[in-house]
């Protein structure tokens, strides 16, 4: 007889955990109408944090502060891990499907670290391990990539991954903020974490397009060879002239299947101010798939928040009810693919760079540029004349490697103060 009542357990009850709870009480009913004859039980929920406040009373009888507790029950089908990081998040994971049990997570930095093994494991056990909300939270972009563009094979990702670091550049952007400030309004609204760093410093971003390309391109890709870098260096004055240029900076993930090999990257980058991903403002995400068959596909949702990730992953359980009783393997195929060393890729940039203000500067340091064969598109000085002034530079197409060597060469120069900052430009 075929099992009508369907037992989940959750582990961690912060943000994400308690709106999967909101949503699977508000929304039962419709829920249910998608999986009818079965029914969800909720039978354990666990929270390392004793004196968790709950949404309502009832839920206190089947809570505990142990996981153990819950991955051992031999009476629950589905896990859903909303503990966050790396450990003891994979170790559960592991455990729950060694148990047989069904695994549903938000956490990118298990999948992106240990997504490999974790699937290997799922398969070998044959329990299905999804993770919808692990990018993007409201948008489901993996279910699009895995279920939806399966006839033609996606040729790149351009994406706004990481709602943090667009909440702040947003702010920079509309209100002229400057970082600390745009940071500080972030925390306070609940955008950014105490400590930051994951977001800023584009850790989340990478994590996320790392599940991205492997998804869209099957392929099994070296964590390590992924460049990243965040947005800390990002200044008010470098939005103010990239929005006179036409562009808008944005930090973005990029992932370009070229074959043999992959140029997948997560830095910020001046857009033009025309593209959809341009308006992509706030704390929501974008994320541009472009391929063959279909041209350019454009999704754009919330990023972040309780239920937007809880909604998720309460579809991903629907998902799993809906194959209870035939199990299949939606990523049985990964093919070990190369990504392309970082300093061989190829960008336009924007340069600004404080120079002494005297005759001959420009010529010094176009000549440093050419011997690494970086020529200019464009050259704007900025600022009254003076001592010292900024002159900002558009690139033509370079070779990253050339660029970071001549910047190297120019810095060395007697008449450049400082090399403020130096943005890739995506033409997308």
């Amino acid at each position: 007889m075929k099992k009508r009542e369907i037992n989940i357990g959750i582990l961690g009850l912060g943000t994400v955990g308690q709106g999967v709870l909101k949503v699977l009480q508000e929304n039962r009913e419709f829920i249910e109408q998608k999986i009818y004859p079965k029914k969800i039980i909720l039978k354990k929920i666990a929270d390392k944090d004793k004196s968790k406040v709950l949404p309502d009373k009832g839920l206190y009888k089947i809570f505990t502060d142990s996981a153990e507790q819950v991955i051992n029950d031999p009476e629950i089908d589905i896990i859903v891990e909303t503990i966050g990081g790396f450990e003891p998040a994979r170790s559960l994971i592991a455990q729950a499907l060694k148990s047989g049990k069904h695994v549903v997570t938000a956490n990118k930095e298990v999948i992106a670290q240990a997504g490999y093994e974790i699937l290997s494991l799922a398969q070998k056990n044959k329990v299905h391990f999804l993770f919808e909300s692990s990018v993007a939270s409201g948008i489901p972009i993996i279910g699009v990539l895995s279920h939806s563009l399966t006839s033609y094979k996606p040729r790149e990702i351009i994406g706004i991954l990481n709602g943090t670091t667009n909440y702040i550049l947003t702010r920079m952007s509309e209100d002229g903020s400057d970082y600390e400030e745009a940071l500080k309004e972030a925390q306070e609204k609940g955008y950014a974490e105490a400590d930051p760093s994951k977001d800023i410093d584009g850790f989340d971003t990478f994590n996320k397009i790392f599940i991205l390309s492997a998804i869209a391109f099957r392929a099994k890709i070296n964590l390590d060879n992924i460049y990243y870098e965040g947005i800390r260096n990002i200044s008010k004055l470098d939005i103010e002239y990239a929005r006179e240029l036409g562009y808008t900076i944005k930090l973005l993930a990029l992932a370009k299947n070229k074959g043999e090999e992959l140029d997948i990257r997560v830095h910020p980058a001046l857009i033009p101010q025309r593209h959809t991903l341009a308006n992509v403002g706030g704390a929501y995400n974008g994320i541009l798939v472009r391929g063959d068959g279909f041209g350019d596909l454009i999704f754009s949702g919330p990023g972040a928040g309780a239920l937007p990730a809880g909604g998720m992953i309460v579809s991903d359980i629907i998902e799993i009810i809906r194959n209870f009783d035939s199990y299949n393997n939606n990523y049985n195929y990964f093919e070990v693919k190369k990504v392309k060393d970082f300093k061989e890729t190829h960008s336009s940039y924007y340069l600004r760079i404080r120079v002494k203000d005297r005759p001959g500067v420009l010529a010094e340091i176009a000549g440093s540029f050419a011997q690494k064969e970086v020529s200019f598109l464009s050259v704007i000085q900025k600022g009254e004349a003076g001592e010292v002034v900024d002159i900002v530079f558009l690139t033509h197409l370079a070779k990253e490697g050339n660029v970071q060597e001549a910047l190297k060469k120019v810095a060395c120069l007697d008449c450049v103060v400082k090399i403020c900052n130096a943005i890739r430009v995506v033409d997308i």
